[in-house]
């Protein structure tokens, strides 16, 4: 799933748990839901971080002539 789709799952389960009259059990199986969606979502903005890391780190190597230094 991607990180939008996750996040609008986790506060769809944040405003059942916070709207609605629910059992303990229907709260637990939400709380989980929403546990793990936004596991999800970490996960995600975790990858999109390395993988701006690395675009960075390649942008840095570039000299404003548009020549690529090498180590």
């Amino acid at each position: 799933m991607s990180f939008e789709k996750d996040l609008e799952k986790l506060e769809k389960l944040v405003a059942r748990l916070e709207s609605e009259t629910l059992s303990i059990d229907e709260s637990l199986k939400i709380y989980n839901e929403a546990i793990n969606a936004g596991k999800n979502c970490i996960a995600s903005l975790k990858e999109s971080r390395g993988k701006l890391e690395l675009l960075n780190k390649d942008l840095s190597r570039i000299d404003l002539d548009g020549d690529v230094e090498t180590e």
